[in-house]
């Protein structure tokens, strides 16, 4: 695995060299690095079996895709003018197809879709989608919604007919989330949709879309409290958030389990607790701490095993490089010419993916939000999550292409 992250990444900057990409010379290290540690800790917690498993399933596929946009930057314009409601509608269709035919997991949600031998977790499809569909529709319209708009002072309302398409996206995808009990994603899509829409509208035109986004979802929030059952696993996570140390019974389908929530859903954080006091500052080093017994390591709480073994500080270090990764995404949006409206927006939308993903993850790990089965890009365990991710960073770097490098005065 190592000789294969390092083939990639060589093969990765060639292309780049190639294809005269100067303009931004941070995204693929930071990449890389993440990627590494990623593996790494894979190895330290499944072993080679789920080093080659990331490999193969998330690594090699993505690096392809990537590497493909790079290659050929022309894609992307392909995609905002004639695929745009492919890609967008299509990750919608799979994500309802989801939701009502998807895999049930052990813990009563439908996270993934059963597609021949392969299990694909649309939830992670249906994120580019959106940012795909936003940033097509927000370049298609902005210009007539704000030109047409009923000023009533502080505020701009459009005309329902610039608002309604972007809402109805946003709140059939996460009523489909709902149903498959994935609180993670709906956490994102909607980061997503007010983040997206700030970065494309005027504000005074963007706070009547955001609250009527607002209110539709909460209204079908409250649609679904009265109609739909909440699920254990949703319940449980909530449970554990408030108390994991709680000595309480845990009730499944309001039936005692013979389990304390301290020993069923509140141990996974106990044991993330105990690990970041362990790992301390400098870490107990890498092989003599126990991740392992953090359940789901390697996935969810992947960022508490590094802790344990590598200490706070790569801890704080790995944020930093998350932060640093999506500023430069952002900095190549803002220096693209305003014209490329699509491209700017998904720029944007990208940095603001990985953002609130490390933020809901972390945030989660160490019981400050309630969990949410989110992952770490780049390094969790997670086929189709790896590929997406990958797919972003090769998008961003195919925009770079259009950059022209600042010559140094003589």
């Amino acid at each position: 695995p190592p000789a294969v992250l390092a083939l990639i990444l060589v093969g990765v900057h060639a292309l780049l060299r190639q294809r005269g990409t100067e303009t931004e010379q941070l995204l693929l290290p930071i990449t890389g690095l993440l990627l590494a540690l990623g593996l790494t800790m894979i190895w330290r917690l499944r072993g080679d079996d789920g080093v080659w498993q990331q490999v193969v399933r998330g690594l090699v596929p993505g690096a392809v895709l990537a590497g493909v946009v790079i290659a050929r930057p022309a894609l992307i314009e392909r995609v905002r003018r004639e695929w745009p409601l492919v890609v967008s509608l299509g990750g919608l269709a799979l994500l309802m197809l989801t939701a009502f035919f998807g895999v049930v997991d052990e813990s009563g949600a439908r996270l993934a879709l059963r597609i021949g031998p392969l299990a694909v977790q649309t939830s992670e499809i249906i994120k580019l989608s959106l940012i795909v569909f936003l940033a097509w529709y927000i370049e298609s319209e902005w210009e007539e919604a704000e030109a047409r708009a009923i000023d009533l002072g502080w505020i701009k309302l459009p005309a329902l007919r610039y608002f309604v398409p972007g809402v109805l996206f946003v709140v059939l995808a996460i009523l489909a989330l709902v149903k498959m009990a994935d609180l993670g994603a709906i956490l994102i899509l909607g980061s997503l949709f007010v983040a997206m829409l700030y970065a494309g509208f005027q504000p005074r035109i963007l706070a009547p879309i955001a609250t009527i986004g607002l209110l539709l979802s909460v209204a079908a929030g409250l649609f679904l409290a009265l109609v739909w059952e909440v699920p254990d696993v949703v319940q449980l996570r909530v449970a554990a958030f408030r108390d994991p140390w709680s000595q309480e019974p845990l009730l499944v389908n309001g039936q005692p389990t013979g389990l304390t929530i301290a020993e069923g859903p509140g141990y996974q954080i106990q044991q993330s607790v105990y690990a970041t006091v362990a790992g301390g500052l400098s870490g107990t080093g890498l092989g003599f701490g126990s991740p392992r017994n953090i359940p789901l390591a390697h996935s969810e709480f992947i960022l508490a095993a590094i802790v344990e073994e590598l200490g706070i500080i790569t801890g704080l270090a790995v944020l930093a490089l998350f932060v640093v990764l999506c500023w430069r995404i952002l900095r190549l949006g803002i220096m693209l010419p305003e014209a490329q409206m699509f491209e700017r927006l998904l720029l944007v939308g990208i940095a603001i993916h990985f953002f609130t993903q490390v933020f809901v993850m972390g945030a989660g790990t160490f019981n400050l939000l309630p969990l949410t089965g989110i992952t770490v890009p780049f390094m969790s365990q997670g086929g189709v999550a790896l590929m997406v991710n990958l797919l972003e960073v090769g998008l961003a770097l195919a925009l770079a292409q259009r950059l022209q490098p600042v010559e140094q005065a003589p």
